[in-house]
């Protein structure tokens, strides 16, 4: 390791006593007179005066060696006559027709009118003791789906009610029931409502039972009402509490009557 230092400083000093003694040797040092070199002639000059290139010089330059710009062809438009739509006539390809795409047409709309105004959908206590015209003997909980339908025409001077079709199914295996009807709404207060249906019912119950916990419903189908009291938030949606009866109004020997009440989600379109 001191070798290697020794050489280093050595090899040191000598580059120091090279630069400070013999300064001619470091490039850049040199000055030149660039007046000499404009003085000097220019290093081909002597072949215009040569004989032995004359010859050459003036000789004419083979067609062979001459060189021209390649020409691009003009494009020229093919005749009136041959020109024709695309496809038309082409044996190779099927003629194309493309028609303008329709609009998407919801299910639940026509074209041009709509069919259904709203659906609902809740849960319902099945025959609970709160229900003031009946007393409870059943159990458990009732979902309940329904669907309300755009009033026609035709019932505009009953004051356009909304027909409807729903459905509730108990989660006990009680009586489960399917219903049809007409529905009319009153608003109030800007975003509050309460409707009032009347129709009729077709249930999987009993109509004559000695089960101390199963209603006798005295008939397969039967009157249903319903009421609704609901408020309406963004526009289109609802909440409301909701109540129905189904009974036969005494025309069958039976007649204990059926009722739920609960919570509804809506949606109107």
């Amino acid at each position: 390791m001191r070798i290697i230092k020794n050489f280093v400083l050595y090899l040191f000093c000598l580059v120091f006593l090279t630069i400070n003694f013999c300064p001619g040797s470091i490039a850049g040092t040199r000055s030149y007179n660039i007046n000499v070199l404009l003085g000097e002639p220019h290093p081909f000059s002597e072949l215009s005066t040569d004989p032995n290139t004359a010859e050459f010089r003036n000789k004419p330059v083979p067609k062979n060696n001459i060189h021209t710009r390649a020409r691009i062809p003009e494009f020229q438009s093919p005749p009136q006559s041959s020109m024709r739509p695309a496809l038309q006539g082409n044996k190779l390809a099927p003629d194309i027709v493309i028609e303008p795409r329709r609009p998407v047409i919801p299910l639940w709309e026509t074209p041009g009118k709509k069919i259904i105004s709203e659906l609902r959908l809740g849960f319902l206590a099945h025959d609970h003791d709160i229900a003031p015209f009946s007393r409870s003997e059943e159990d458990g909980i009732d979902a309940n789906f329904e669907v309300l339908f755009v009033s026609p025409s035709w019932l505009k001077n009953l004051r356009s009610p909304r027909p409807h079709l729903g459905l509730s199914v108990n989660a006990n295996g009680d009586t489960s029931q399917a219903y049809a009807g007409l529905t009319w709404e009153w608003r109030f207060w800007r975003k509050w409502f309460f409707d009032f249906s009347l129709g009729g019912a077709i249930h999987n119950g009993k109509t004559k039972t000695t089960l101390i916990d199963r209603k006798e419903l005295g008939c397969q189908v039967l009157f249903r009402e319903s009421l609704d009291l609901g408020y309406i938030f963004a526009e289109r949606h609802s909440i409301s509490a909701f109540m129905d009866h189904i009974s036969n109004a005494n025309i069958c020997e039976k007649n204990e009557g059926l009722e739920t009440v609960g919570i509804r989600y809506g949606y109107r379109f």
